[in-house]
Parts: structure tokens; C-alpha cells; sequence
């Protein structure tokens, strides 16, 4: 039966081969074939793709402009099979061929330059992307990313392994100068704006619902689509903000010129949670959840300790999350 694109890797090896040797017959001897099995194979790969692939007439044979197209391309998708079945012989698929990463801004800000050196360990090639965490809950599903880090495990989908990184309480923050009570939110914000996250980020949204189901709600003014942009509006004195450790360890702590305090509320957390197709990385994915746990026990966790340290004991990352 023959297949959907019309050809597979024995006939472009034949049509190659038929080219570079110049006659039928060369590629027949070099390929071990009868000549009548190189004619019927090139005769089958032109009606399939409704092309001509040679100058019948030239001698040696020459490619039509489609077969220069389709000889590129083929060579190098014979160059890359070939390639492939020397990996499965030797042993050599251990180490991945390429990994498609996706964090949120504020872990990448924290452990993004040494989790890539970590990476390279086990992977010929990566990219790295940032972003809303939503569409990365999206890359990953439709298979444009391989793993996440984030705050959306993806609870209601199977076929995903998950492995916690973070879990961190929001807290309240507020201009340094402010001199006011930190103890009744709506208060605080009939003195200053609330500059709130986007309603497209899932932290906006988390923080969004916990105001709601513990009924306050404040006017919408001020909406910025990441945290730096949010911190450095409450530094400046234009209002105040709820946001995670995490997140002003990005905009950068020892700058930013203001005062963090816990929630007057019922406490809310953010977790950060690593998130892979099951059984298509092999230990990759327990690997790099383990290694950022790690890199955050490093330069994160000593930050807090010195301009934070009542916040410190309140953020984990050693706490493991079964599938």
C-alpha cells in the first residue's frame, strides 16, 4: 500500500543515488539492485509526486528543477536517518536531541542562566522561552514545548508527569515611605491604587479570586503586564501591590524601595511545579526540578535571608509532589 507522502526513505535513497551516479545502472551496482527495480522505484516516485525529476534525454542524467529541490532535501533527510540508526546502534540516544523549556519570568529571572549550563548536560540542543504562564500550559499540550515550569500543573489532563519546584506565600506590598495601617486592605486602598497583574496572568487571576472569595473588591485601574513594571509602580509611591517572593527577587530586591509585609488575610500561596509529557524524557524532568530547587536554595533563599528573613522560613522547595 502505498504511503500518504508519496515516497519513503528507500526510494529518495534510489532517486540520490541515481543522480549522483549518473545512470541507472551505477545506482543499481552501488545499491545492490537490478536495474528493472531502480526504473520501477523512480518510475512510481514521479507519478506519486506528479513530477519530473530528470532530463530523460541528457546523458549523464541531469534533475529537472524539481528534482534539485527534491535531491536537497532528500540528502539531508537521508543524512539525518542515517545519523539516527548510528545513535540506536551505538548506544548513542542517551542524550537528547533537543529540549523545548518554558518558564515563568520571575523563575527564569532567578535560576534561568545556570539551569541552562545544567541543561547542556543532557541535551545536544534546547530553547528557552518566558512568558504567560497559560500559553505555556498551551506549548506543552499541543507539543511545541517538551517541559514547564510553572504555575498551572495542568491537573485536569492525564499522560503528564508533574514535580514540585516552589511554594511560596503572596504577601502585601507597599511604598517604603508609607506610613499608614497595613492591617485592612480596604482602607488601603481608598488611600492608593491597587496595581494589579494583567486578568490574562494566571498570578492576576490567583490573586483576583482570593480577593473575591474573601469579598473585597477594589477599583481597576491600574493593570501592567509583569512584575517588574508592578514593582517599580509601588516603589515610585503610585499605589500598592500583592505579589510572591519570588517575583521581587526578580525585580530585584535591594532596589526596588519598598516595604513587604504579610497579607491581612487568609493566607494564599503560589506553587511552581514542573510539568512533562510522561515517559518520553526519561529522568529529565525529576532531574531539572531537583537541580532548580536547588539553584532557588542558592542566591534565592540567601537573598530573602538578608533583606527578608521573617519571609524566609515561609518559602519551600524541597517538597515533592507525586503525579
Amino acid at each position: 500500500m502505498r504511503n500518504g507522502f508519496g515516497f519513503d526513505l528507500r526510494s529518495m535513497e534510489i532517486f540520490v543515488e541515481t543522480l549522483e551516479q549518473g545512470s541507472q545502472s551505477a545506482a543499481a551496482r552501488r545499491l545492490g539492485l537490478k536495474q528493472s527495480s531502480v526504473s520501477q522505484s523512480l518510475a512510481n516516485l514521479e507519478e506519486a509526486l506528479g513530477v519530473s525529476l530528470f532530463r530523460r534525454h541528457s546523458r549523464p542524467l541531469e534533475p529537472t528543477s524539481a528534482g534539485r529541490f527534491f535531491h536537497d532535501r532528500a540528502r539531508r533527510m537521508l543524512d539525518e536517518a542515517r545519523s539516527m540508526r548510528r545513535e540506536l546502534v551505538s548506544g548513542g540516544f542517551g542524550q537528547l536531541h533537543q529540549v523545548r523549556l518554558a518558564l515563568v519570568d520571575s523563575l527564569a529571572t532567578a535560576v534561568g542562566q545556570p539551569l541552562l549550563e545544567m541543561i547542556k548536560r543532557y541535551t545536544r540542543d534546547y530553547t528557552l522561552t518566558t512568558g504567560l504562564s497559560h500559553m505555556h500550559s498551551h506549548s506543552l499540550l499541543t507539543r511545541h514545548v517538551d517541559i514547564i515550569i510553572s504555575d498551572d500543573r495542568l491537573e485536569n489532563y492525564d499522560g503528564l508527569e508533574r514535580h514540585a519546584v516552589l511554594r511560596e506565600p503572596f504577601v502585601l506590598v507597599v511604598p517604603t515611605d508609607w506610613a499608614g495601617p497595613l492591617d485592612n486592605l480596604r482602607w488601603l486602598a481608598r488611600q492608593l491604587d491597587f496595581v494589579r497583574y494583567t486578568p490574562q496572568s494566571l498570578i492576576g487571576q490567583a490573586i483576583e479570586r482570593h480577593l473575591r472569595l474573601n469579598q473585597l473588591e477594589f477599583s481597576a485601574r491600574l493593570h501592567l503586564d509583569n512584575t517588574f513594571a508592578v514593582l517599580r509602580l509601588v516603589g515610585a509611591g503610585a499605589g500598592w501591590t500583592i505579589t510572591t517572593p519570588l517575583c521581587l527577587y526578580q525585580a530585584g530586591l535591594d532596589t526596588l524601595g519598598v516595604r513587604v509585609v504579610p497579607l491581612p488575610m487568609p493566607a494564599l500561596y503560589r506553587e511552581l511545579t514542573l510539568v512533562a509529557r510522561r515517559d518520553e524524557l526519561g529522568e529529565l524532568p525529576m532531574q531539572l526540578a531537583r537541580d532548580s530547587r536547588r539553584l532557588l536554595e542558592t542566591d534565592f533563599r540567601a537573598a530573602l535571608n538578608q533583606h527578608l528573613p521573617w519571609l524566609s522560613g515561609a518559602v519551600e522547595t524541597e517538597r515533592r509532589t507525586a503525579e
